[in-house]
């Protein structure tokens, strides 16, 4: 069996004064983009859980890979002596604010779950999910959300006929804790950005201000990211231009793909072919399944 795992933006993201156990609130936009890795699985009977990792020869295959993880969370609950042998095609780059790990954690946990012939409540999993990282229910659910605490409290927001992106990654990651850790030392929040509209399924639109408090902190630090930025809001018709999560992706908006696709073109000539360019849609519901 195969699925998807689907990579997501943070269209918003809010910071709130740390708690005492070092993390800080949030309150956060997702949404799920058409770029995706895929997990392949196949139910064995030894009790053994092996993973290959392709298309990526940095990442792990051992038992610190989110994948190989959330199979072990979910075997707790699979009968005795269920295996499985996993294969993961990674296409959504490592440290790119994108949630790639987290996703892929989520499709184990789908997958498996049908592959083991699990019956486990959405909740139940969920909980599971939120044990391997906050971003993880995320994942288990198709809609855009709105996530607070530390991002697993959801708030799904059904929406359609949904903008376009451009996507650049540098080819480096941005690490969460790092980006965090410094955002601690001042924090003080992102700009503004102008309003954008969302339609809801039921037809109503929903207002965003995009901004990510992120920005100011990982930018000192990663001078590419502001530079990337500053050219997305340069751009024909774009509507927004953000950090996704922690960085180190650079997203910008656009209206139809076709605007999004003229804006790739021009990016490939400014930031080089080696750079990694993605013009996808923001999916939402069923689609992004």
């Amino acid at each position: 069996m195969t699925i998807r795992a689907y990579a997501k933006i943070n269209l918003d993201l809010r910071l709130k004064k740390r708690r005492p156990d070092g993390f800080h609130p949030i309150d956060t936009l997702m949404i799920r983009v058409d770029v995706f890795d895929t997990l392949k699985a196949e139910a064995t009977r030894d009790g053994e859980i092996t993973l290959e990792v392709i298309g990526d020869k940095t990442l792990s295959p051992g038992p610190e890979n989110l994948v190989v993880r959330a199979a072990q969370a979910l075997q707790k609950h699979a009968p005795h002596g269920s295996g499985a042998r996993l294969q993961l095609e990674k296409v959504i780059p490592q440290g790119a604010g994108m949630g790639g790990g987290s996703s892929d954690a989520a499709a184990a946990l789908i997958l498996l779950s049908k592959v083991w012939n699990i019956s486990i409540p959405g909740k139940a999993l969920a909980e599971i999910g939120a044990t391997l990282g906050s971003d993880v229910p995320f994942f288990l659910q198709p809609h855009a959300a709105r996530g607070t605490g530390r991002g697993e409290i959801l708030d799904p927001i059904p929406l359609q006929n949904l903008p376009w992106a451009l996507l650049i990654h540098p080819g480096f990651g941005s690490p969460t804790a790092v980006a965090y850790a410094a955002f601690a030392k001042d924090p003080q929040p992102g700009p503004p950005g102008a309003p954008i509209g969302l339609e809801r399924n039921d037809g109503s639109i929903l207002k965003v201000i995009p901004q990510n408090d992120l920005e100011p902190p990982v930018e000192k630090r990663l001078l590419w990211i502001p530079s990337a930025r500053k050219w997305m809001e340069t751009q024909s018709g774009v509507l927004a231009a953000r950090m996704s999560g922690s960085g180190s992706t650079v997203f910008g908006l656009f209206a139809d793909a076709s605007k999004a696709q003229q804006a790739q073109k021009r990016a490939r000539d400014h930031f080089g072919p080696e750079t990694w360019i993605q013009v996808a849609r923001l999916i939402s519901g069923n689609l992004g399944d």
